[in-house]
C-alpha cells in the first residue's frame, strides 16, 4: 500500500520544467466598438448557411477563448456629467438676467435645428423693452410681500404702458440660483405685459392671465434646462448648504433659493398643460376675485409660502 501511494503522488505532483515558468500572457485592452464587431461577424456567420458548422465553432471559440484575457476599457469621454448652472456667486441685476436670456435664445438657436417657442421669443424680446425702456425694475419701497417673487401694475383704461416690479429679494436669489433661473421670473412677468398689450390681460380673469404667464415660464425653463438636471443638482447643493448653515441670515437666503427652485420644479412638473398649470395656481393662492392696488390693476407672481426653517 505504501508503494501504491508513493506511486500516486509521483504520478499526481506536477512537472518541473527546467527552464523558467512561461509568464503569463499578457492581458489586452478592447473597447466597445471593437468587442461589438466580433460579435456582429460572429452573428452574421451563423445566420450564413454558406458557413460550415467547423468554421462556426471556430469563430466562437476564438471569440469567447479572448475575452478572460482581455480588459474591457470604456474612453473618459464616453460618460456624460450631468449638467450643472454655472452660478457666480454675484448679486443678480435686471441687465445681467436680460442679457442671459438673450445668450440662452442664442445658444438654443446655435445648437438646435428647431427655434425656440415663438411665445417665449416675445416675451423675451418684451422683456428686454421693459428694461431698456425703465420699465422693469426692483421693488425698493417693498411694497410686494416675501413670497410675491414679481409684479406687473398696468391702468384699467389703457392697453399701452405697465411695468414690473421685482421683489428685492431676487437680487440674493440670483446670486445663489443664478441669473437663468431667476429670469423665469421676469420672463412670467413679461407675459402679462405681452398679454396686456393684446388685450388679454384682465382683473376680472386673474387665473386665465396667470395660466399663460406660467407656461411661458414653463417654456423659459424647458429651454434653459431641457433635462431638468440643473435644477436638480443645484437644489440638492443648497439644500445641503442650508441645512449645515450656522448663520441665521445666510440660512434664510438658502432657505429661500431652495423654496424658489422648488416652486420651479412644480412649474415644470405641469408639463405647461394648461388643466395642471390651473390645480397649480389655484393652489398659490390665485383667484379670480380681484383686488384693485391703488386704483391700479396688477398680476403678482407667487412662490409658495416657506414652510418652518428646520
Amino acid at each position: 500500500m505504501a508503494l501504491l501511494a508513493l506511486a500516486f503522488l509521483f504520478i499526481a505532483a506536477p512537472v518541473l520544467a527546467d527552464g523558467p515558468a512561461p509568464e503569463p500572457a499578457a492581458q489586452q485592452f478592447v473597447d466597445p466598438a471593437m468587442l461589438k464587431a466580433r460579435a456582429d461577424s460572429l452573428r452574421d456567420a451563423v445566420s450564413d448557411m454558406n458557413v460550415s458548422n467547423v468554421s462556426i465553432k471556430t469563430r466562437a471559440h476564438g471569440f469567447f477563448d479572448k475575452l478572460p484575457e482581455e480588459r474591457l476599457v470604456v474612453s473618459a469621454g464616453n460618460y456624460r456629467r450631468m449638467e450643472r448652472e454655472a452660478v457666480k456667486g454675484e448679486l443678480g441685476t435686471i441687465e445681467g438676467m436680460t442679457d442671459m436670456a438673450d445668450l440662452r435664445i442664442a445658444e438654443w438657436k446655435r445648437t438646435h435645428t428647431e427655434p425656440p417657442p415663438v411665445d417665449l421669443e416675445i416675451a423675451v424680446s418684451q422683456a428686454r423693452s421693459l428694461q431698456e425702456t425703465k420699465a422693469l425694475g426692483y421693488d425698493e419701497e417693498g411694497k410686494l410681500a416675501p413670497n410675491q417673487m414679481g409684479i406687473f401694475k398696468y391702468m384699467r383704461d389703457r392697453f399701452d404702458g405697465g411695468a414690473v416690479k421685482l421683489n428685492e429679494r431676487m437680487k440674493i436669489l440670483g446670486a445663489l440660483v443664478g441669473d437663468a433661473f431667476t429670469y423665469a421670473t421676469v420672463a412670467h412677468e413679461a407675459q402679462h405685459s405681452v398679454d396686456r398689450k393684446a388685450g388679454k390681460l384682465t382683473p376680472e380673469e386673474e387665473i386665465a392671465g396667470e395660466i399663460s404667464a406660467f407656461k411661458t415660464q414653463y417654456l423659459w425653463l424647458k429651454l434653459m434646462d431641457p433635462s431638468g438636471e440643473k435644477m436638480l443638482t443645484l437644489h440638492g447643493t443648497l439644500t445641503m448648504a442650508w441645512r449645515r448653515e450656522q448663520d441665521p441670515e445666510v440660512k434664510e437666503a438658502l432657505h429661500n433659493a431652495v423654496v424658489y427652485l422648488e416652486h420651479l420644479s412644480s412649474v415644470v412638473e405641469t408639463n405647461g398643460k394648461e388643466d395642471e398649470l390651473r390645480k397649480l395656481i389655484e393652489k398659490l393662492g390665485y383667484s379670480d376675485d380681484h383686488k384693485h392696488d391703488h386704483g391700479d390693476d396688477a398680476h403678482r407672481n407667487r412662490v409658495a409660502a416657506s414652510p418652518t426653517s428646520a
